[in-house]
């Protein structure tokens, strides 16, 4: 099968990457991307092929599969283009659900539809819903978590200002609240019925893009959350705390453990977890992006079903729009 990754940034010079760990021979791997040092930077890295023009590389190429890691507010252009065509595809993590609509008449099972949902895959969620699933902690009954980082640290080799995490669409907290959910809303095996919250610029970077997005979330279980997600944090960090009628999990991200206290025992219990390997100037590790594409190529061939529905991820996305919704009209009362 030929692939053509549409965008060679940052996130599709990782799915080139993550194609080869996968065994793909980069001869049958094609880019394409508007901007000419991306391509130049992909062809010297990888030895592929790239296009300037996407209609050019369908007709030369035929690709079997498309990878779609544009900014979000461009993924829906190429992956109605893939499933006009009956192709697979799958498209990195959104923070927009336009064209949704338009691609479900179209997926009618004969090609693969893959939204990204890359962070159930990270080895320390694995091992947390692992946890949950053996009811070590009993029924999960509230839990908070917080996403910090900051957003110039992202692509230190680039401007902020004009990457599009800084624009009001695209926002990094957008972005990474979707992120988040995906595998929140896996763990805890519900779906969101009421979300209200802030969201807002409270820092001085220079962009339109809010900073912080702050929720706290009904689940149809009856689970009550906050999650809250911001880009000015000056070290990164992700802390989770679970609280179950048996106990409490925690979790800080770049501590490489899990600690766990059992009520039964009233003694905590430490899981120490792997740190990974990283690709040069990134701080998440690259495993998760390379199961990510191996489920996806599973799918392509036949071995699994893909585990996560565009019905799902809109789901999501309508809960970031009520949050934002939500806070826009309280900010318009005071």
């Amino acid at each position: 099968m030929k692939f053509l990754i549409i965008g060679l940034g940052s996130m599709g010079k990782r799915r080139i990457r993550n194609l080869i760990f996968n065994g793909v021979d980069k001869d049958f791997i094609f880019g394409f991307d508007l901007l000419k040092e991306k391509r130049e930077e992909a062809e010297n890295k990888y030895g592929i092929k790239t296009f300037s023009d996407l209609i050019a590389a369908d007709e030369e190429i035929h690709p079997d599969v498309f990878i779609i890691s544009t900014p979000p507010n461009l993924h829906h252009q190429y992956f109605l283009f893939a499933a006009q065509k009956k192709k697979h595809f799958f498209v990195e993590a959104t923070t927009t659900d336009e064209g949704y609509d338009q691609l479900y008449p179209h997926l009618d099972g004969t090609f693969v539809a893959a939204p990204s949902c890359t962070f159930r895959y990270f080895p320390a969620i694995k091992k947390i819903k692992e946890i949950v699933d053996s009811n070590k902690i009993g029924k999960i009954l509230s839990f908070t978590y917080h996403l910090g980082q900051y957003l110039p640290d992202w692509h230190p080799w680039e401007d902020y200002r004009k990457v599009y995490f800084a624009q009001k669409e695209t926002g990094g907290c957008r972005e990474m609240f979707v992120f988040e959910l995906i595998w929140i809303l896996d763990l805890v095996k519900s779906e969101i019925i009421e979300i209200k919250g802030f969201v807002n610029k409270v820092s001085d970077l220079e962009m339109s893009a809010d900073d912080v997005y702050s929720a706290n979330l009904l689940f149809s279980n009856k689970i009550i959350g906050n999650v809250m997600v911001d880009v000015i944090s000056r070290t990164p960090f992700r802390t989770l705390r679970l609280i179950g009628s048996e106990g409490v999990l925690e979790w800080e991200w770049l501590s490489y453990e899990i600690k766990v206290y059992d009520a039964k025992k009233k003694e905590w219990e430490t899981t120490p977890l792997m740190q990974g390997g990283t690709e040069k100037g990134y701080v998440t590790t690259e495993d998760m992006y390379q199961e990510e594409i191996k489920l996806f190529l599973d799918a392509i061939s036949g071995k699994n079903i893909y585990p996560y529905s565009f019905k799902e991820d809109q789901s999501i996305l309508k809960a970031l729009i009520s949050l934002e919704n939500n806070s826009y009209a309280n900010k318009d009362q005071q």
